[in-house]
């Protein structure tokens, strides 16, 4: 109604998704960086972003993972327990338990996940109401990605999507039917594209890189910023060359090809 008040603002609420289990680096959430377990430095990052309501882990009920529901506990994070494989499906389901309208994607390989894009992407998904809000292209390849999904938009994939669509790539199903959902794009905050980098955990390698970088910035009460991890490699390439030579998992991959149907369409 024109001149009228506008409603409350949607309960936006970020879920890490994370478990213990792994092909590559099993127990991967808890790998300690300068001290403190993954996880941990995880959830306190995303708690420090804005226009976020709450911060919650999203593990599965083995009980290999309860480890991972006492630390968050233990940080003052809410925690949903689901299904261990069909991970979109435990998304969905979280988002109702926690009440959210919207939600913030972060995966638990992605410790040095950004926090401005995740701000900006909020504002995005908000002000275009749209069901999905995300970087396209190679910058995914880089770990350092959020992206934003109504809860609603969730619900459609599950019910609509196939086993395949119910992987840790939550958001297949969004990607392969864009004509069925209001999607909006937008890009990496200035000097932060540096597809040559990979900041996500899967490996050995990558464990070795991410305690390289946070014995270099880590400090008592300092939440470590993206650009900061950036401005390291930039400084020491010898750094960044610990896991350059590792190939990228086949899904994401399959993510970024999904883009070329996406990218640049006003939805």
């Amino acid at each position: 109604m024109r001149g009228g008040a506008r409603g409350p603002r949607p309960r936006v609420v970020a879920l890490v998704s994370a478990r213990m289990a792994s092909s590559r680096y099993p127990g991967k959430a808890t790998v300690p960086l300068a001290g403190r377990p993954l996880l941990a430095v995880l959830l306190e990052r995303v708690a420090s972003a804005r226009g976020v309501d709450d911060v919650v882990l999203a593990t599965s009920n083995n009980r290999e993972n309860d480890v991972l529901a006492r630390l968050a506990a233990e940080g003052g994070f809410g925690v949903f327990r689901g299904d261990e494989h069909d991970v979109l499906r435990r998304h969905v389901e979280c988002a109702h338990a926690v009440g959210a309208v919207h939600i913030v994607r972060v995966t638990g390989d992605n410790p040095l996940t950004d926090i401005e894009t995740l701000e900006h992407l909020v504002a995005v998904h908000l002000g275009g109401g749209a069901d999905y809000t995300y970087v396209p292209g190679d910058a995914l390849l880089m770990g350092i990605l959020p992206e934003v999904v109504s809860a609603s938009a969730l619900e459609r994939s599950w019910l609509r999507g196939e086993a395949r669509h119910r992987s840790e790539l939550v958001t297949l199903y969004i990607k392969e039917h864009p004509d069925e959902f209001r999607i909006r794009t937008s890009e990496l905050p200035e000097g932060l594209y540096r597809p040559q980098y990979r900041l996500t955990v899967d490996e050995a390698e990558d464990v070795a890189l991410m305690q390289g970088l946070f014995e270099r910035m880590a400090a008592p009460g300092k939440i470590v910023t993206t650009r900061e991890a950036i401005a390291v490699l930039d400084r020491e390439p010898e750094l960044a060359r610990i896991n350059a030579h590792l190939r990228h998992k086949a899904a994401n991959l399959r993510s970024v090809e999904l883009d070329g149907g996406i990218a640049g369409s006003p939805r």
